[in-house]
């Protein structure tokens, strides 16, 4: 557990509830899509890789498989997280489309984004071990 990136989170997360309360609906979905992002690093720690960041689907993917909390988890099979990975998959989109192709956001969509930030931190907090969130 990475606790600066958790605590990253949960601002990132701050401020897309209070964008999302303002209706900047476009905001929203960018900040509850970094916090989201933020959260998954944190429960994972560094990628493996040498290219020092997560790569959007890898990091689902690690995320998603539980491993991260309980490494003996069988390779094949869904993940100890299953319910997050679509829920996380339609965040990458809509925050796409919100920031750089200009496609208007509607309100649902930005508070399923939150709600998908609070399903990932809450999962976290579940199964964290060791070190304090």
């Amino acid at each position: 557990m990475i606790p600066e990136r958790f605590r990253l989170a949960q601002r990132y997360l701050t401020d897309a509830q209070h964008l999302l309360a303002a209706e900047r609906l476009a905001s929203a979905v960018s900040r509850a899509y970094y916090a989201a992002y933020q959260a998954m690093w944190a429960a994972l720690g560094d990628p493996p890789d040498t290219g020092g960041r997560w790569r959007h689907e890898a990091i689902i993917n690690h995320f998603v498989r539980g491993y991260w909390f309980m490494p003996t988890h069988s390779p094949t099979g869904p993940g100890l997280l299953e319910l997050l990975r679509l829920p996380l998959r339609r965040l990458y989109p809509v925050r796409l489309d919100a920031d750089y192709d200009l496609v208007p956001v509607m309100r649902r969509s930005a508070e399923e984004a939150v709600q998908t930030v609070l399903q990932t931190l809450a999962a976290i907090a579940q199964h964290a071990q060791g070190g304090p969130l």
